[in-house]
């Protein structure tokens, strides 16, 4: 899938020098709350990523490199609805200059109009206030959240549970009702 800017693909042991660099900073482990890796941890994990369907690599054209990524699960809050859930990041150097909105723009399109999926959802710890303020921009609504949801590192967290339906997203595309699938 591309973007103006943006290739977004599986990733690729090709990837582990700037994905190293860019994943084991305080700046993205610290939402998600995962370890930072040693180099064979990092192609270990790029390998898993790369064998699965649930990764994309978010590379930019200009130089090729990688700058970060999103990732897909089921949505286990949902019963029988075809929904799904996304996390993502992206290396300090390149936040703010509107590269994961515009990832996460086509990805949105594509899982709506393409996949036919109902509903998109993610999840946002409290003190990730830009990653809420993206979401928010995209369109998703806050449904609530879970208190005490997660402890990491000596911190207490809550957890915002936000999504997106297919109706909402067409209405804010302005490209008129998604085809049933």
């Amino acid at each position: 899938m591309e973007t103006e800017r943006l290739i977004l693909r599986k990733p690729e042991p090709g990837d582990l020098d700037r994905f190293e660099k860019l994943f084991n900073t305080d700046f993205v482990t610290q939402y998600l709350c995962m370890e930072k890796l040693d180099r064979a941890g990092c192609l270990a994990y790029l390998e898993q990523m790369a064998r699965g369907e649930k990764d994309l690599a978010l590379v930019r054209k200009a130089d090729g490199g990688f700058i970060g990524k999103i990732h897909l699960d089921p949505d286990n809050l949902r019963y029988e609805v075809k929904a799904v859930s996304l996390s993502y990041w992206v290396g300090e150097p390149y936040a703010r200059q509107g590269y994961m909105t515009e990832a996460l723009k086509a990805l949105l399109d594509r899982l709506f109009r393409e996949e036919g999926y109902e509903i998109v959802s993610a999840q946002v710890l409290t003190p990730n206030t830009a990653s809420a303020a993206l979401l928010e921009k995209l369109g998703f609504t806050r449904e609530g959240g879970l208190r005490r949801a997660l402890r990491w590192r000596g911190a207490l967290y809550d957890n915002l549970l936000y999504s997106l339906t297919r109706e909402e997203a067409a209405r804010r595309s302005g490209q008129g009702p998604l085809p049933t699938l």
